[in-house]
């Protein structure tokens, strides 16, 4: 592919940088059935050394390739080629001398911006047999107005977080409630909103409120952490304040509460407790291996260790069997994947109406925007 590129002969780096933008970024050949060869180019300058990170791995955030970008004779440019499985979809960046850029030829696409600031500003590939996130290109295509802002203070927690809130498009009767999702680790530029706005106008979902809850960076790992007093905050002093501000049901089952990561570790764990409250959570990537005494080691101390169980899983074992549907994603290729599976089957042996899917990825916005879509339909899809 690289070759058949540069037999075009631009005469001049900005003709190859066309080109190469005509031809999109990574450039992608097929070399079997389900194998690719994908080649990253960048234009680092001089004296810089450029290596890949992507977001597949057992690092949470961008796992380094241990190879670097190779310069291309005569030009400004610098390469990688990987062969891959082909039906991979993934965030990566590129380290320049330790700096961390974007491709510069595959800019972040809409909704790159993230609560995590290690994960914002990604590129994007999506290889040729990945599958398709069609309402997510909707939304990107056509996003949604902008949210409206204002601030919670909370008692219980003695702090205060901004709070952004989307109404469905569309007219509603003056007396008309309507079903919600409260989306932790939210921010302004969300894609849930757009994504929701385009099921709608599809006549797939009923009209719902999308509710973005900002996670202060400071706080965010106590709070998300299986924590009783934010479970609380959520159920006693945010939804009360929603609902006299906004018409929204107060049937559990027209509620759902959604994250990623530690926060899909948060709905789940805050639904459980409080079903009364949430009739349905929406995992994303859970960090369902989460218990407040696991540690990891090596040496002698190996062998004394005795892991306890995850605290979701052990929660949902103990308990009955709560009134909640639950959505379950999660990357095929993330080290949390075993903890998910494990947790799909306590629910599913439990008796949850419950639905788990696995995505060729890893821990990762990429999928999490788009599969965001299939959270929807499984809780909120139009009756008519």
């Amino acid at each position: 592919m690289l070759d058949d590129l540069f037999a075009e002969k631009p005469s001049t780096p900005e003709e190859f940088r066309r080109l190469l933008e005509q031809r999109g970024a990574p450039l992608v050949e097929r070399v079997s059935a389900d194998e690719v060869e994908v080649t990253f180019v960048d234009e680092p300058g001089d004296d810089t050394t450029v290596t890949l990170s992507v977001v597949i791995g057992p690092r949470i955030g961008f796992n380094p390739i241990d190879r670097e970008f190779t310069p291309v004779a005569g030009t400004p440019f610098h390469v990688l080629t990987l062969r891959m499985r082909s039906d991979l979809r993934f965030s990566y960046v590129f380290r320049r001398s330790g700096r961390q850029v974007p491709d510069p030829f595959n800019p972040p696409p809409r909704f790159s911006e993230c609560s995590v600031e290690r994960f914002s500003g990604a590129s994007v590939a999506v290889l040729p047999d990945a599958a398709p996130l069609p309402w997510l290109d909707e939304a990107e295509a056509r996003p949604a107005p902008a949210v409206e802002a204002a601030v919670l203070a909370s008692e219980l927690l003695g702090d205060e977080r901004r709070i952004w809130v989307s109404m469905p498009p569309g007219k509603f009767p003056d007396q008309s409630v309507l079903p919600f999702v409260i989306h932790l680790d939210g921010t302004p530029g969300h894609s849930a909103p757009s994504v929701r706005d385009a099921l709608v106008r599809a006549g797939l979902i009923r009209p719902c409120v999308v509710v973005l809850v900002e996670q202060p960076a400071a706080r965010r790992d106590h709070e998300l952490l299986c924590n009783p007093a934010f479970s609380r905050m959520l159920v006693h002093e945010l939804l009360p304040w929603l609902r006299h501000r906004y018409p929204l049901s107060r049937n559990p089952g027209d509620v759902a509460l959604a994250g990623e990561s530690f926060g899909g570790l948060c709905a789940g764990w805050t639904a459980l407790h409080h079903p009364a409250a949430f009739g349905n959570a929406i995992l994303q990537s859970p960090s369902c291996g989460y218990h407040p005494d696991l540690t990891w080691g090596t040496g002698a101390g190996e062998l004394l260790r005795r892991t306890p169980v995850p605290t979701l899983i052990a929660d949902c074992l103990a308990a009955e069997t709560a009134p909640i549907r639950v959505f379950h994603d999660a990357g095929e290729l993330e080290g949390s994947s075993t903890h998910s599976r494990w947790l799909d089957h306590v629910l599913t042996t439990k008796g949850y109406d419950t639905l788990y899917r696995e995505f060729a990825g890893g821990h990762d916005y990429a999928w999490w925007r788009g599969l965001f879509a299939d959270a929807l339909l499984w809780c909120f899809r139009s009756e008519a």
